[in-house]
Order: C-alpha cells, then structure tokens, then sequence
C-alpha cells in the first residue's frame, strides 16, 4: 500500500495530514499491516514532520528511480496493533 499526502495551503498547519496518516496506520494494522515506510525528499520539511508526528522514525536513506534520494521514516505496525490492544477495556 501507497499513501501519498498534501494539503492546500489554507487547510495546512492545523493536524489534518497527521491525523489522516495516523487513521491509515490503525487501518494497515488491523488488515495485518507490519511497517509503513514514507519516503520525503529532504528539502520538504513539512511531509518529515507530518511523519514524525505521525510515530514514523527516520530510518535509511535510498536512491529513488527518479534521482532523487528520499529519506525514510519507518512505523512498526504490530506496536500500533499492542498499543490497541491494551488501550482496549
């Protein structure tokens, strides 16, 4: 599964690209999901922060078919699925 993100200017700033990422994470973890990765070419520091506020890590750094050399930010599902479980009653 693909996720791509962006907001008009006028919705930014206010944690709908956060929360949409985080909503498709919980989903990805209930249909057996184990790791999300989002690549961000480093110049977009806004799409990084989005990751990281999402529970995404800066993992490696790979060449992409474009030549560009995006960054990675890794979530590890299964901990989305335990934290769940014991938020759970």
């Amino acid at each position: 599964m693909n996720l791509a993100y962006g907001l008009c200017l006028s919705w930014r700033e206010r944690g709908l690209a956060t929360r949409a990422v985080c909503l498709v994470c919980r989903y990805a973890a209930t249909e057996g999901g184990k790791e999300r990765v989002i690549r961000v070419v480093p110049e977009n520091a806004a799409a990084a922060a989005v990751a990281q506020r999402a529970g995404f890590i800066p993992g490696e750094h790979t060449n992409g078919e474009d030549g560009t050399r995006p960054d990675w930010y890794i979530r590890d599902l299964l901990a989305t699925r335990d934290q769940r479980a014991r938020d759970t009653p």
